[in-house]
């Protein structure tokens, strides 16, 4: 009888496990919804998503900055936030572009043709070629306001979590 018991307590353990090992990371998602995986940096410790509306989170283990093509500066807060579905990301937060000496919250990031990604920026759009973003950018050292940065050599693709929301 306490053997039968055990099994019974194994058993969801057993295939929670199963189903975490399985789980795409976030990079195979977004490959999954016609993005490149290059449009998150490297560092994401894991994430959430809802497939009922297509909402998202993903993690970093602090906010995340790099230098894009064009010299802009692109800032990851340590929590992103939107909503997904194939080819078209909108109500994007935590994510930010260093254009004319201030910050601008990207609103929406759009698969505009198999070559080319769109970035809105309010009433503001600026096009890149999808292959600028075929490898995931490292993070770099942010200064001010005691945050923690993403380490590019830092987890990049292991260790992710997938929980409902």
């Amino acid at each position: 009888m306490a053997t039968a018991r055990r099994r019974l307590v194994l058993l969801p353990c057993l295939l929670s496990l199963l189903l975490v090992a399985a789980a795409p990371s976030a990079y195979e998602m977004l490959e999954g919804f016609g993005f490149p995986r290059g449009i998150l940096p490297e560092g994401v410790t894991g994430y959430r998503y809802r497939p009922s509306d297509g909402a998202f989170e993903v993690y970093f283990g602090g906010d995340c900055e790099f230098e894009v093509d064009g010299g802009y500066r692109l800032t990851y807060r340590r929590t992103i936030s939107g909503n997904v579905e194939g080819g078209s990301i909108r109500n994007l937060g935590g994510v930010s572009v260093r254009m004319f000496l201030f910050n601008w919250g990207i609103d929406r990031v759009v698969m505009a043709d198999a070559g080319h990604l769109m970035f809105y920026v309010g009433p503001l759009s600026q096009a890149f070629p999808a292959d600028n973003f075929e490898e995931s950018p490292e993070c770099r050292c942010r200064h001010g306001g005691g945050n923690g940065i993403a380490d590019g050599g830092s987890g990049g693709g292991v260790g992710f979590g997938v929980a409902a929301m």
